[in-house]
């Protein structure tokens, strides 16, 4: 009796034993399995997240920087070439007083003076009409010609006047073909909106379709 109950003592505690064991290496199988499957899941969830945080703030940038790249020089070419300047029409007086006659054309002495108590700039060329009495205009607007010495930035000080060089064939060269007496001209200073409006001279009469007018330039003819 002593014998066989030593025995069934012993057999259950083995048996116990046995399936601790074997309980503890299928749980440390089962651990090492879900760790190696959750490290690349998260992993794989993060990844995207870092890249949808990241990439509208880099392309943003780019197209930001791109486009004030694009327009910086735009604003430098303005600044350089001096566009017009900055004198405006309200500071302006104009004048055509006849200027002579040679080789068959008659000049006139077109002056933009201003009448600011500041200096101001300005460049290239007036927007040149003749109108009536009424105002109707009188032929076609003055067109673009190289006469005279103009065409570079000019600083205009307060009670100065610049230059620029109108001009028409003679009357006897065009056998007669002339636009009517203008009573005024209309004048647009360069990069201005707003005209201005002179009495015309007594010796203007356009004839043979032809008007011109040069750059504006610091000294007359």
């Amino acid at each position: 009796m002593s014998v066989w109950g030593k025995h069934q003592v012993r057999r259950p505690s083995a048996l116990v034993a046995l399936a601790a064991v074997g309980a503890l290496s299928l749980s440390a199988c089962g651990a090492e399995k879900e760790g190696a499957d959750a490290e690349p899941a998260s992993a794989e969830r993060t990844a995207p997240q870092a890249a949808s945080s990241t990439a509208p703030d880099a392309t943003e940038q780019s197209d930001d920087s791109g486009a004030s790249g694009t327009s910086d020089p735009g604003g430098e070419e303005a600044a350089t070439q001096g566009r017009g300047g900055d004198c405006t029409t309200d500071m302006l007086k104009a004048a055509m007083p006849a200027s002579g006659q040679e080789m068959n054309s008659k000049y006139f002495d077109l002056t933009l003076t201003n009448t600011s108590e500041g200096p101001c700039t300005l460049k290239g060329y007036a927007g040149l009409s003749l109108t009536d009495a009424s105002g109707a205009r009188i032929g076609e607007p003055a067109e673009r010609s190289q006469d005279g010495s103009g065409g570079g930035l000019l600083k205009v000080a307060p009670g100065k006047a610049v230059h620029a060089v109108v001009k028409t064939p003679g009357k006897d060269v065009t056998d007669g073909d002339c636009w009517r007496k203008p009573a005024k001209i209309k004048v647009y200073p360069p990069d201005n909106t707003a005209a201005l409006s002179a009495e015309a001279p007594a010796a203007l009469q356009v004839c043979g379709d032809t008007f011109t007018v040069g750059p504006f330039a610091a000294e007359a003819p």
